[in-house]
């Protein structure tokens, strides 16, 4: 009895000797819940956490929101949740702050230069950066580390940058990347994205093929739910391109109505497709109040906002409120003046 105890405790000090040898604990914060760990181990689509004994935890990556490596520069730390909260130029700044030099985990490494790429994007995207230098940056990113966990985001924002440059042939190539991931969620993103290219080349009966895609595409999770509205508004914009101004309008108003009130980007996408569908059928003042509920309420998102400011510009003048039109045109250019909106709106 004494030499089976005895064991017990020597194998249980082993147990705690193996995780605790380590000195690392990674915490992986997923959509629902957390994991603690050492990162040993990505793919772009899972992450492998050591546990120590009994093993390893692979984690998908549409699981995950974030990773939080030990003992990662504590301006990492504030640059990511600055980047989670739309506060990109913060996000650079502390990120300039970091010597990279004397960071010693690859994986911390990587996570800095991704968000480096990210959040430029994000500027550029909004008007306050160059978009090919934040391209170059997030491809030598992708280059450089096409196993990480951040590559497939890093390709679709690659993808947003050649949209907004009108490189739309290479921006649907980038979008098509994540259709190799094995998420439902992840393949309607995939298609909304490419039909968004289309729209944009006023191509708007295949980017109906491609938005009919995703909704046909089957997932009951919440993300493949978000992406499945993304579509149904997307469409519905294509639908009243094409003459169906009614049906579209239907659509939408049952997506507002649907929608979670959180969901900002989603809501501002909304407002602006109503708000186009309206301008298509002649009617101004319809379509001024529904880009107006995005300059008031949603104009902490970026895209969206120029988006809403290039339309009002338009029917402020169009009611003979030539002083909000030009309020409107200098917001556009003063906020998002590298924007695809608001050199249509020169």
């Amino acid at each position: 009895m004494q030499y089976a105890s005895a064991m017990v405790v020597i194998f249980g000090t082993a147990l705690v000797g193996s995780a605790s040898a380590q000195g690392i604990a990674d915490r992986v914060r997923l959509v629902r819940g957390n994991e603690t760990g050492e990162v040993s181990e990505m793919t772009p689509f899972q992450v492998t956490l050591s546990k120590g004994l009994p093993g390893n935890r692979d984690v998908a990556v549409n699981e995950i929101k974030s990773i939080q490596f030990s003992g990662e520069p504590p301006e990492l730390s504030q640059a990511r949740l600055n980047a989670a909260n739309g506060a990109y130029e913060n996000a650079l700044e502390a990120l300039e702050k970091i010597d990279v030099g004397k960071v010693e985990r690859d994986f911390v490494k990587q996570d800095i230069e991704f968000y480096k790429g990210w959040c430029a994007a994000k500027l550029a995207l909004s008007g306050q950066g160059e978009i090919a230098d934040a391209g170059r940056q997030l491809n030598n990113f992708v280059r450089a580390y096409p196993n990480n966990f951040h590559y497939l985001p890093a390709r679709e924002a690659m993808g947003d940058l050649l949209m907004a440059g009108g490189g739309y042939a290479n921006a649907e190539k980038q979008y098509a990347e994540l259709t190799k991931a094995p998420w439902a969620d992840y393949k309607m993103r995939a298609a909304v994205a490419v039909g968004r290219s289309l729209q944009a080349q006023n191509k708007h009966a295949e980017a109906i093929k491609q938005f009919d895609a995703a909704l046909a595409t089957t997932g009951d999770s919440a993300e493949a739910q978000n992406e499945r509205l993304s579509a149904t508004l997307a469409k519905a914009v294509s639908l009243a391109e094409t003459g169906g101004s009614d049906q579209a309008v239907g659509i939408i108003e049952k997506v507002i109505h649907d929608a979670d009130p959180q969901q900002k980007e989603l809501h501002a996408r909304a407002y602006n497709a109503l708000g186009t569908c309206y301008e298509k059928a002649g009617k101004s003042k319809e379509a001024l109040l529904a880009f107006l509920h995005v300059d008031v309420l949603y104009n902490t998102v970026p895209e969206a906002h120029a988006e809403a400011l290039s339309h009002l510009t338009t029917l402020w003048k169009a009611i003979g409120q030539d002083e909000r039109a030009r309020e409107a045109r200098q917001t556009l250019a003063d906020r998002y003046g590298g924007s695809r909106w608001a050199k249509q709106s020169q």
